[in-house]
C-alpha cells in the first residue's frame, strides 16, 4: 500500500494526500452523513484548503530563491513542502519559514475584515466555538482557523515546524548553521517530551501524536545537520569510485549476473555504442524469474532514468540526492562523459571514518 496519494497539482507543484489524511477525510465524510451533520465534514476540507495554501507560501517563496519544491504533502497535523534543498543562509530561511504562517494571518485579518463590514464581529466570541448556522459563521470558523494554525506554527519554537525554523534562522546569524541547529533540535526535543507528556496527563491523543512527530522531526534535522558538517569541504570526486565497471546493454541477464558475481558491485552503469543509456541494479535483476535470465537483456529491465551529479559538487549534495530519489548510488558525469560512480556505501563509510577521528 502506498503512503501518498497524488490529486493533483498547483503551480506546477505536485499535491499529495497522505494515507491518514484521505482516511480522515473519509472519517468525517462517513460521520457527518451518518449523523446528518455536516459540520464536521465542512472542518475537515476547510483545514485541507487552508493548509494547502499555507505550504503553497512555503513553496513560492522557495521557488524565488532558486529552491525546487518537488512536492507538496498534506497530513492530518498539518503539511510538508518537500524543498530539494535546505538553505544554509539564515536570511532566506527565515522568509520561507515566515511565508506560511504570514499567509494565515494575512487571509485571517482580511477575513476580519470582511466580518466587520457586515457586522458580524459578536459572532467571534467564544472564539474556539466552531459553529456554523450560515455564511457568516462559515467565515468566522474560516478566520479562526487561519488564525490558530498561524499561531501553532509559528509560536511553538520546535523543528521542524516553522517557528523552529524561524527561531534556527535567527540563532544562525550569531552561530552558524550547524550550532544554531543543534541548540534548536535540543530544545524541540525538550518541547516534545513536555507536550507527549501533557498529552498523557490530559489525557490528549492529538497532542501525543504531534509531539511524536516534532520529536521524529528533529532528530532528522538533527542528524541531517551533522552529516552537513562532517562532510563539508569534501566533493564527490574525492570519494567516487573511478574503476567504472559499465555493462553493454544488449548482453543478457545471465551475463550480467556472472559480472556480479565477479565484481560484487550492486549497481552499473549500461552502455550502448559506447553512449550511457541507464543503469542496472541487483534489485532489477531480482525482479526479473530465474528462468527468463537468459532471454531478457539488460536493456530491457535497466532503469533509463539517469541519476548523475558532477565531480566538484559537494558531498553532501549527493548524499542529499540519493536520500530524496531513494537510490543507493549515482553516476559522476563531467562534460557529458561517465567518469566515476559514488554510492550510498562510499558516503556512509566516509561518515564512520570521521566520526572515529572526531570522537
Amino acid at each position: 500500500m502506498r503512503d501518498n496519494y497524488r490529486i493533483g497539482s498547483i503551480f506546477g507543484i505536485p499535491l499529495e494526500l497522505h494515507v491518514s489524511f484521505l482516511l480522515l477525510l473519509l472519517f468525517f465524510f462517513m460521520y457527518s452523513a451518518f449523523t446528518l451533520n455536516p459540520e464536521p465534514f465542512i472542518y475537515i476540507v476547510m483545514l485541507f484548503a487552508t493548509v494547502t495554501l499555507h505550504e503553497l507560501s512555503h513553496s513560492l517563496v522557495a521557488r524565488r530563491y532558486g529552491i525546487r519544491i518537488s512536492k507538496i504533502t498534506l497530513l492530518p497535523f498539518g503539511g510538508i513542502a518537500s524543498m530539494d534543498e535546505m538553505p544554509k543562509d539564515p536570511k532566506k530561511e527565515f522568509a520561507i519559514a515566515i511565508a506560511g504562517p504570514g499567509f494565515n494571518f494575512i487571509v485571517g485579518g482580511l477575513s476580519l475584515m470582511v466580518i466587520a463590514a457586515f457586522g458580524g464581529l459578536g459572532e467571534i466570541s467564544p472564539f474556539f466555538e466552531l459553529k456554523i448556522r450560515g455564511l457568516m459563521d462559515l467565515l468566522v470558523v474560516f478566520f479562526k482557523v487561519n488564525i490558530l494554525l498561524g499561531i501553532f506554527n509559528l509560536f511553538i519554537p520546535a523543528l521542524p515546524m516553522d517557528g523552529g525554523r524561524v527561531f534556527r534562522s535567527l540563532l544562525a546569524f550569531k552561530l552558524g548553521f550547524p550550532a544554531a541547529t543543534e541548540i534548536a533540535t535540543g530544545i524541540a526535543k525538550l518541547i516534545a517530551i513536555f507536550m507527549a507528556l501533557t498529552g498523557v496527563l490530559l489525557p490528549n491523543l492529538w497532542l501525543i501524536f504531534i509531539a511524536f512527530f516534532v520529536y521524529i522531526g528533529a532528530t532528522q534535522e538533527g542528524e541531517v545537520s551533522r552529516i552537513n558538517l562532517m562532510l563539508s569541504g569534501l566533493k564527490v570526486k574525492d570519494l567516487m569510485s573511478t574503476q567504472v565497471v559499465a555493462v553493454d546493454s544488449d548482453i543478457t541477464l545471465e551475463e550480467f549476473a556472472e559480472i556480479m558475481f565477479e565484481k560484487r558491485h550492486m549497481g552499473y552503469p549500461v552502455v550502448s555504442e559506447g553512449k550511457l543509456v541507464g543503469i542496472i541494479t541487483f534489485s532489477d535483476l531480482s525482479r526479473v524469474p530465474r528462468e527468463e535470465w537468459s532471454i531478457k537483456r539488460v536493456g530491457d529491465v535497466m532503469t533509463k532514468r539517469l541519476l548523475t551529479i558532477g565531480p566538484e559538487e559537494e558531498a553532501f549534495e549527493a548524499f542529499m540526492r540519493m536520500a530524496r530519489a531513494g537510490v543507493g548510488r549515482l553516476l559522476v558525469v563531467d562534460e557529458g562523459r561517465l567518469v566515476g560512480i559514488i554510492s550510498k556505501t562510499d558516503l556512509l563509510r566516509t561518515l564512520e571514518i570521521m566520526r572515529l577521528m572526531r570522537y
